[in-house]
């Protein structure tokens, strides 16, 4: 059937499946590539998240702080008008 003349059939076929192997394997490697960079995407994502969360808190804090000494200097103002 695959073979030709001198009974090359099953050396034929032996390429055939070392194809389909190779062919297999070269997929698998694949996807193993695609899943490595999907996990470094989303590693990556998570990363910058973590560092926006921060340095939102960080702004809060800061805003938090300078409202209060704000107000420590106007009630400070607002106290010597009123013992002056």
């Amino acid at each position: 059937m695959f073979g030709g003349v001198g009974g090359g059939g099953s050396s034929s076929m032996m390429t055939m499946a070392q194809m389909q192997q190779t062919d297999s394997l070269q997929g698998e490697q694949t996807a193993m590539q695609m899943a490595a960079e999907k996990q470094k995407h989303e590693w990556t994502k998570w990363k910058i998240l973590q560092d926006t969360q921060t340095k939102i808190y960080e702004i809060q804090q800061d805003v938090t702080l300078n409202r209060a000494k704000t107000q420590d200097k106007m009630f400070n103002k607002w106290d010597e008008y009123i013992k002056g």
